[in-house]
């Protein structure tokens, strides 16, 4: 079984060694025009975040979105960013009582590393 759900080598079916289960893949030649057009032929419903222009839905600020899609992410969901924020003082604070190199200022230094825009 591979572990990426977009890996090229993906077939219609597989195995999983893991569960001993029969994995079928129904849709794996699909690309989004193909998924498109059968939800709006068939008037499937979809989340409006992909009429906003997201095009992949997951977890706020994940750094495999990329910077631009982070920083869209988090003007559109404040609070997910000062959660961030918040998490990132933390590991600061644990950092110092862990008497542990730190190469950031505060928490907002840390944002900046996240969305590619400092170091580390």
């Amino acid at each position: 079984m591979l572990n990426y759900d977009d890996n090229p080598d993906r077939r219609y079916s597989e195995f999983c060694m893991r569960t001993g289960k029969a994995i079928l893949n129904p849709i794996i030649d699909w690309d989004e025009e193909d998924v498109w057009g059968f939800l709006n032929q068939n008037n499937i419903p979809h989340c409006c975040l992909y009429d906003e222009g997201f095009t992949r839905l997951g977890c706020i600020g994940c750094p495999m979105g990329g910077a631009e899609k982070q920083k869209k992410e988090f003007e559109r969901w404040p609070k997910y960013r000062a959660l961030y924020l918040k998490a990132f003082k933390r590991m600061l604070e644990k950092r110092v009582e862990k008497e542990l190199d730190i190469s950031w200022k505060d928490e907002n230094d840390v944002m900046n590393w996240w969305l590619g825009e400092g170091k580390a």
